[in-house]
């Protein structure tokens, strides 16, 4: 727990964007308040979730939740770790960033907080790479590269059927865009030796603009990734 207390100050911040592993950082941020005496175990003030997909129900839920008062007298504490937070829902937490309740602290966690709007990152605190999961993403992303175009279509085939029974689940985006984080590290790490190829500032730009549309509600995952595969 040092590291929190290197990054947690005595006074919370209303709203914390945290980048890292949530299904880890949820359950180490209760701990700590918890140590640190922000919250009580078991308070009903406390609200900690896990989502595979963050949607606009969840949004409106966590809204509710916002408005009401502490029940224990102390402060209320939101805790939400989510692989992939959909743009409608996004635009509830923005509403909950731009008016802050007194005693009332969000945090966020996402694997990437760069897929989240600018105007959500202009109104929280924000701590990166609490958690990294590079190697996860590094791991994916060099045995796509290695892959002649057809093993590539092919191997976007296997992770759809992966995921056949939801394909526009959190955990399908969130794997998608750990594949193009990856990708784009090597690429970006070849672009560094050679910054005058065009092909290899295209391919940057092109794994830029696919996660960006990975963010989007009903984005074609499948289509994508199979573009990817082409391109690089």
């Amino acid at each position: 727990m040092d590291k929190f207390n290197q990054l947690f100050p005595e006074n919370l911040y209303h709203s914390y964007v945290i980048e890292g592993n949530p299904e880890e950082v949820v359950y180490l941020l209760r701990v700590y308040l918890e140590e640190r005496g922000d919250i009580n175990k078991n308070s009903p003030d406390v609200l900690l979730n896990l989502y595979d997909a963050f949607n606009i129900e969840d949004g409106h839920n966590i809204k509710e939740w916002h408005k009401n008062r502490p029940i224990d007298g102390k402060k209320k504490i939101c805790i939400i770790g989510a692989k992939f937070i959909n743009r409608e829902a996004e635009q509830t937490l923005l509403k909950i960033t731009e008016e802050p309740t007194e005693d009332t602290h969000f945090f966020i966690v996402v694997p990437d907080s760069s897929l989240l709007l600018g105007t959500i990152l202009s109104r929280v605190h924000l701590i990166k790479n609490l958690k990294s999961d590079n190697n996860f993403e590094n791991k994916i992303g060099e045995g796509f590269v290695k892959m002649d175009p057809k093993e590539r279509i092919e191997k976007v085939a296997e992770i759809i059927k992966e995921f056949k029974d939801n394909e526009n689940s959190g955990g399908l985006r969130y794997y998608a865009i750990s594949l193009v984080n990856g990708v784009e590290r090597m690429v970006y790490e070849k672009w560094k030796k050679d910054l005058n190829n065009e092909e290899l500032k295209f391919i940057l730009t092109e794994l830029k603009n696919c996660r960006s549309f990975l963010s989007t509600p009903g984005a074609a995952v499948k289509m994508i990734l199979e573009h990817i595969a082409l391109v690089i």
